[in-house]
């Protein structure tokens, strides 16, 4: 049996699995703030869910850079080595990934089903192939080979966000206020959301409400939505420059789960395909590239049992 993690600055997800098996087993979701660090929430999970005797395998893909088996997680302020998580639960093997590169993984083991395109492409290699999740902060990974499987990380959600009009450096602006990072990340995640709906009129509210009202057809809340989907597309483009992508680019996330349905409607749809191809200048490279979503509810766990069969080949 093998422990495989997923912790993220606002859910934390783990299970367990079988080494040639896909099922997950005593699937658990937290509120990562409801711990004080990442060895009290894996106590209270083996605790919950009463386990008599503890995997000798764990793979924990967290949300932040991993450097020499070290972890601190962007988002969460939390500290994560491996020693110590070897130590305390008695694992023979453990490791720490980036969970991006645990996303970028996923690939591996998805069905087509589990894959919605967004937008054709020219059919050109497999490899390489680009991720960008926004969640609660805004992650980014390139898969170089599948055989053997390279992973790039990056920590590009943190690059800092140029704006091209007016409306986008007042809300520059008004993150200084804040005293947040003027990065993608703060106009691009799930906070973001929150952020735009209050950039705009002046009232803070929930991205789950957000949402709720857009679905209703709040033009308040649509107005937030189609700003998301702009700079989605822009973002993406982004990656698509800087890592060509012939293998396709790969969307995932909290937040694009809860908002992919808007790319039914044409408007949205409009509003994210004009964002991509904003650079008239490199339309055509643009073009070549497929634009994806996966569905899968639990890509980076699924990633990272990819990866651990990958290292086990």
């Amino acid at each position: 049996m093998i422990l495989i993690a997923d912790i993220g600055g606002t859910k934390s997800r783990l299970a367990l699995v079988k080494k040639e098996r896909k099922n997950f087993l005593n699937l658990r979701v937290y509120k990562s703030k409801d711990f004080s660090d990442i060895y009290t929430l894996v106590e209270n999970y083996f605790s919950e869910i009463g386990v008599k005797k503890k995997p000798a395998t764990a793979i924990f893909a967290v949300a932040g850079p991993v450097v020499r088996d070290c972890a601190h997680l962007t988002n969460l302020n939390w500290k994560v080595s491996v020693r110590k998580l070897k130590k305390l639960f008695k694992f023979e093997k453990s490791l720490l990934i980036n969970d991006l590169v645990s996303l970028a993984a996923s690939v591996l083991l998805l069905k087509k089903s589990e894959i919605l395109n967004i937008k054709n492409g020219k059919k050109l290699k497999r490899e390489p192939k680009a991720f960008i999740a926004p969640g609660t902060g805004l992650g980014e990974a390139i898969l170089v080979k599948e055989k053997p499987l390279t992973i790039l990380p990056t920590e590009g959600g943190h690059i800092f966000f140029s704006p091209l009009n007016e409306e986008e450096f007042n809300y520059l602006k008004f993150l200084k206020k804040k005293k947040e990072e003027l990065s993608w990340e703060k106009v691009l995640s799930g906070k973001a959301l929150s952020y735009w709906y209050e950039y705009y009129f002046n009232e803070v509210v929930s991205p789950e409400k957000i949402t709720e009202l857009a679905k209703a057809n709040n033009p308040q809340a649509l107005r937030v939505i189609k700003k998301f989907f702009e700079l989605l597309g822009r973002k993406v483009s982004q990656l698509a420059f800087y890592s060509l992508p012939e293998g396709g680019i790969y969307i995932a996330g909290g937040v694009i789960q809860a908002l992919k349905d808007f790319l039914k409607r044409s408007e949205i749809r409009e509003t994210f395909l004009n964002g991509y191809f904003k650079n008239e200048k490199l339309k055509t490279l643009l073009e070549k590239f497929s634009i994806n979503i996966i569905l899968h509810p639990n890509p980076v766990l699924l990633g990272a049992l990819a990866i651990l069969r990958s290292q086990q080949k």
